[in-house]
């Protein structure tokens, strides 16, 4: 399975999983399937960073042009929520952390050992503006940097972040309404484990086709479509918000 191969399987998971958080009912058996499918795609973009990170050809450019469509999405974002009245900038940008994960993958190849150390604020950084996955999300990229070579280690680190951000976590709630009500779709995460079936496949070949803009061009389409279903049949995309 190659590089292109594993993109198209992210886009199309991540495609589901948007789908059901915008569109389906909270309590529908399809949402908490598609969500669940939808856990794959996070895992699956992760791994492209790091494979872009040491395959491109130009570090800066590559840097630029994640963060320059993370920062045009964010635009895009602050104003529809300043039009609809809501407030949730840079909480719903999946950009972000791969951003933070590139930043990090670069500051950990320098040289100086104490500009490497710098990695550990950025962690804690992504943690404290609240950006999608947060630290968890950051601290994935860079272990599947770390340990690239051996598959076996970067799936039982990514089942340690699990136990440290999903399951402990959840043991704060002290009533089964809580944990019924605000911890039960952190278990979606758990499903991101299945990425690695995909991971295990990877042949490390970039494939026939020339994907470098593919997702840059399918994350704003697909979430076009979604916005334009939704008009169509509830009047509003965030009609369940």
């Amino acid at each position: 399975m190659n590089r292109n191969a594993i993109k198209f399987i992210a886009a199309f998971t991540m495609f589901l999983d948007h789908f059901a958080q915008y569109l389906l009912p909270f309590d529908s058996i399809a949402y908490v399937v598609l969500r669940s499918i939808g856990r794959i795609a996070f895992v699956l973009f992760a791994y492209m960073i790091v494979e872009g990170f040491f395959h491109t050809k130009n570090i800066k450019n590559y840097f630029l042009r994640l963060f320059g469509f993370a920062a045009v999405i964010e635009l895009f974002i602050i104003g529809y929520y300043l039009y609809s009245d809501q407030n949730f900038i840079m909480q719903v940008n999946v950009i972000w952390p791969l951003v933070f994960g590139l930043t990090g993958l670069i500051i950990l190849n320098q040289k100086n050992i104490w500009l490497r150390l710098l990695v550990v604020p950025l962690v804690f950084l992504a943690e404290f503006i609240n950006i999608p996955y947060g630290s968890y999300g950051t601290l994935m990229i860079l272990f599947f940097a770390l340990y690239r070579h051996n598959k076996i280690t970067q799936l039982l680190f990514i089942i340690g972040l699990n136990l440290i951000y999903i399951a402990y976590p959840l043991m704060i709630y002290t009533s089964l309404s809580d944990f019924v009500r605000y911890g039960t779709e952190s278990w979606y995460q758990w499903f991101s484990l299945l990425g690695f079936i995909f991971i295990f496949l990877y042949n490390s070949k970039k494939g026939k086709l020339n994907t470098k803009w593919f997702f840059y061009l399918f994350y704003p389409v697909h979430l076009g479509i979604i916005y334009i279903i939704g008009i169509l049949i509830w009047g509003d995309w965030l009609w369940k918000y």
